[in-house]
């Protein structure tokens, strides 16, 4: 089994991917963004995608929601919670360029408030081309794992510099031909509801009615107008439990837009 992650090596998406393959015999493919990452697994060069999806710190990661979303017809078949670390790498004594994926800015900003209020932040596709680049240049650090020092030869300057010691990312297993989950303790759907009073509380209120826990509920531009929006949401138990079948039916009917991105087990093997 082939198993896609957001590389080069050295990023937590490969560490979330490593991972995941202990469970069997795979192989790792790593991918240079997240949206060559889904279409690889859309068009079947690799059997699985790791995704990172959504941070404690930071929220959702919108790249991979829009993919789930619009741009890819994957079903998410398992996830996998890892504790993140972040550290400052770099060679050089005097700092005066910093190289780092947009996520890590997010969850370390009171650090480089702090440390670097002036020092200018370049944005990578991901923390390992960030450690490449910072390799590469003289005065230059980039934010990421201890691994990525070992791998590209970086000092660490400042260790475990993210604002919150809980600061975990959340991934998604996503395949384009899962099938639901029957023993799945977690479903995860997509909609969008028309522009009129009380739309999107009355869909709500469809989970209430059916005694169906909402775990979490995140909005997304809808990619039309100013305005609109879909929204993401996960719920407690299976798509084939016939309670949630007939409620997500309900809410297929009332939508304008609707995904079951698709049923799995929750990682309940902590971080």
């Amino acid at each position: 089994m082939k198993i896609g992650y957001l590389g080069p090596d050295g990023t937590f998406s490969h560490t979330a991917a490593l991972r995941f393959a202990k469970e069997g015999n795979h192989e790792t493919v790593q991918y240079q963004s997240i949206p060559e990452l889904a279409a690889a697994a859309q068009n079947l060069s690799v059997d699985a995608a790791v995704l990172p999806i959504e941070n404690s710190l930071e929220g959702g990661v919108n790249t991979t929601l829009d993919c789930l979303a619009f741009d890819c017809d994957l079903k998410i078949t398992g996830e996998i919670l890892l504790q993140v670390h972040q550290n400052l790498l770099s060679n050089s004594e005097k700092i005066i360029k910093i190289y780092s994926h947009p996520q890590p800015v997010g969850q370390c900003g009171r650090y480089l408030a702090k440390n670097f209020p002036s020092v200018p932040i370049v944005f990578t596709n991901s923390t390992a081309e960030a450690a490449i680049l910072a390799q590469k240049e003289e005065g230059a650090a980039a934010i990421g794992s201890d691994t990525l020092a070992d791998i590209y030869g970086l000092k660490i300057v400042a260790k475990d510099i993210e604002d919150a010691n809980t600061n975990t990312t959340r991934f998604v297993v996503a395949q384009r031909d899962g099938k639901p989950d029957a023993l799945a303790d977690k479903t995860s759907i997509v909609f969008s509801v028309s522009d009129t009073p009380g739309a999107l509380f009355k869909m709500l209120s469809v989970f209430d009615i059916f005694e169906i826990n909402l775990v979490k509920i995140e909005s997304r531009p809808a990619k039309t107008v100013l305005g609109e929006y879909i929204f993401f949401v996960d719920i407690s138990g299976s798509a084939e439990n016939d309670n949630i079948k007939m409620a997500l039916e309900t809410v297929r009917y009332k939508s304008t837009f609707f995904k079951v991105l698709g049923s799995y087990k929750e990682d309940k093997s902590g971080v």
